[in-house]
């Protein structure tokens, strides 16, 4: 199984209620991009672009070229380009905003007539562009004043976002005869985020409620409006039950899409295995402050927020508790990945904490005898499994082997389930919580059964396996 990124969150099968379709085999998934670090931490992270002067990449652009060598174009020439683009968007001014793109490309100003279109209909509480870097040396710039140009959408959507968070563009400005203009949008090198559903859907469908913003394409319109509703109680449904205290996710953004390639390629997560995946995002860089008022950065260990996509196949016309049961497993991770410290990695497996989580918060109402997996009861499949010998292992949970990483995903939801049984459910929030939030320690999970449930993780184990044999 591909792995988008260098820690990816893979999903198989997805239980669900008994009389209802089985999807067995379907994924949930999570996957993570990379935070930016910045600050005293950015010297560890392995993404950052590369440092001002490196080949390829600056942040200043070298000494404007002679007249004559076809124009030039400064630094400050595209900061003031790329601050009258947001200005643009702020000020609903559809004609400067689409007028970036050059009119001798017609493709690219109908998409920026799209992209204005869709953006418009997005309840952001903040919304602005910046200059990230510039590609290319003065060979570059003699050759037509054409400038290669990573641009940061910073943007914060009303009650989903807690903070903002960062999408990235790669554009190429040349100069032309009335100044700066687009011939190309693209995908810079390292996405974050890009492309989002207003990069991608010609007339994007946008609902909204109290926890949730549920945008959709042509294809799932009509779901997002039929379902609206239920996704929200979706939302109330996960925030009802966490007793973790604060900190989480206010809301959720979800994409709904039957059209496969683009589920696969929004906000570059590329799941070909999955029905469903939690895409965090990256925090975006804080400004820069005055001279003598500190360094304006901050170590970015955390997401602050994700996106949520699905696809709708599978739900169009089946019982509406198997869409249910997928969007409270997605929502689950987003509303609890600000508190996951992604500083580093650990050196113990805890993918079945994260997965068998959101597995059991998603159908905690349900008793084991409710419940289908792959099209049989929990017994009938325990039986032809066989009781846990240990928790599952990250390898197991990633696993390219969808009965391997199914009954992964299987056991991981019953020790959660064990675990509620024997500690309350109080008692999984704090667990879970606690890994979370210790994700980069060396024992992470041993140090979550002590310090949480007063017990080891091979006295845990042991009784979950008792407790399974007796139980399912």
């Amino acid at each position: 199984m591909a792995r988008p990124t260098v820690v990816a969150w893979a999903a198989c099968a997805v239980l669900t209620l008994a009389g209802s379709l089985t999807v067995g085999g379907v994924a949930a998934a999570k996957v993570r991009q990379e935070p930016r670090l910045t600050g005293a931490g950015a010297a560890s992270s392995k993404v950052l672009t590369s440092p001002a002067g490196a080949p390829g990449e600056q942040t200043s652009l070298p000494e404007a070229v002679k007249a004559g060598a076809g124009g030039s174009i400064t630094r400050a020439d595209l900061d003031a380009f790329v601050a009258s683009y947001g200005a643009a968007l702020k000020g609903k001014n559809r004609a400067a905003f689409v007028g970036i793109a050059d009119p001798k490309k017609p493709d690219l100003v109908k998409k920026q007539g799209q992209l204005y279109d869709n953006l418009q209909k997005i309840p952001f509480k903040s919304a602005t562009y910046s200059v990230d870097a510039v590609d290319g040396g003065e060979s570059t710039f003699a050759q037509g004043a054409q400038a290669t140009v990573t641009v940061n959408f910073d943007h914060q959507i009303s009650g989903v976002d807690k903070e903002p968070v960062e999408e990235r563009y790669r554009w190429t400005v040349v100069r032309g005869a009335t100044g700066l203009l687009v011939t190309d949008v693209g995908a810079p090198s390292q996405r974050r985020g890009y492309p989002a559903p207003w990069d991608s859907v010609p007339s994007l469908t946008v609902v909204t409620r109290t926890h949730v913003v549920v945008m959709a394409d042509d294809t799932s319109s009509g779901f997002a409006k039929s379902h609206a509703d239920a996704l929200e109680s979706d939302a109330e449904y996960d925030f009802a039950h966490w007793t973790g205290g604060s900190g989480t996710a206010p809301g959720f953004a979800v994409f709904l899409t039957s059209n496969r390639t683009l589920y696969q390629d929004i906000y570059d997560q590329g799941r070909d295995e999955s029905v469903g995946v939690t895409v965090p995002m990256p925090a975006a860089p804080a400004p820069t402050p005055a001279a003598g008022t500190g360094s304006g950065t901050v170590n970015s260990a955390s997401y602050p927020s994700s996106r949520i996509a699905v696809d709708t196949t599978h739900y169009k016309n089946v019982d509406p508790a198997d869409a249910d049961i997928v969007f409270k497993h997605e929502m689950t991770h987003a509303m609890i990945d600000p508190f996951e410290d992604v500083s580093g990695r650990s050196q113990q497996d805890h993918l079945w904490v994260v997965e068998g989580f959101a597995e059991w918060e998603s159908q905690r109402m349900y008793s084991p005898t409710e419940l289908l997996y792959d099209g049989a009861s929990l017994h009938s499949y325990a039986s032809k499994h066989g009781a846990p010998k240990a928790l599952p292992t990250d390898a197991e949970v990633y696993s390219s082997n969808s009965d391997t990483s199914g009954s992964s995903y299987f056991y991981s939801h019953m020790a959660m389930r064990y675990m509620a049984d024997k500690y309350g459910p109080e008692k999984v929030d704090q667990f879970v919580l606690y890994v979370y939030k210790h994700a980069t320690g060396t024992m992470c999970v041993d140090d979550a059964m002590k310090n949480v449930l007063g017990t080891s993780t091979d006295q845990f184990t042991s009784g979950y396996a008792a407790w399974f044999r007796s139980s399912i």
